[in-house]
């Protein structure tokens, strides 16, 4: 699927559905959780391409680790959006007004995690939740970045520390 989580959620649900249609995924239900169910394939391929390149660091464990930590918005168990937390809302709408990453240039990468610092500063969502809702936001090795963040379970400190290093290293002390 030549499509980034950033650019699935900009789809109108006319063409969500539709792209469910050409994935073999169910187009039936509203457009979260066509959203979901789309970013979902998108993760799982790009998962199974990562097994192709490395077999034996790479596995279907892997797989449903990522798939525990973005959660299922239709299960209300699943770690997604907790329904009696009122802060989510009020985070997702500030992540709404953050533009996603456009390019992977430093200037543009920097100034996206300033924005994503200051409203994790705000202190109104986990970091593992955080990390979760931000990746419509980016795409290519940035989002590679934050799944492996996800996947080994650093604390938003950790992955913008990390962050800064793999793509930054000779600008950060």
């Amino acid at each position: 699927m030549d499509r980034t989580a950033s650019k699935i959620y900009k789809l109108t649900a006319e063409k969500l559905r539709q792209l469910c249609s050409e994935e073999g995924l169910d187009s039936e239900g509203p457009v979260r959780s066509l959203r979901h169910r789309l970013v979902r394939h998108l993760s799982m391929s790009m998962m199974t391409s990562k097994q192709d390149m490395e077999p034996e660091q790479a596995n279907a464990q892997t797989v449903l680790s990522l798939d525990a930590a973005i959660g299922d918005p239709q299960n209300p168990n699943s770690s997604h959006v907790s329904p009696s937390d009122s802060s989510v809302p009020a985070v997702i709408e500030l992540l709404r007004k953050v533009h996603s990453l456009s390019s992977e240039e430093p200037e543009a990468i920097l100034r996206l995690v300033n924005k994503l610092d200051k409203i994790h500063a705000l202190g109104l969502m986990d970091d593992k939740m955080f990390i979760v809702h931000i990746l419509p936001l980016v795409s290519g090795a940035v989002l590679r970045f934050f799944v492996d963040c996800l996947r080994s379970g650093r604390n938003w400190a950790q992955c913008k520390g990390d962050l800064l290093r793999e793509f930054f290293p000779h600008f950060v002390c």
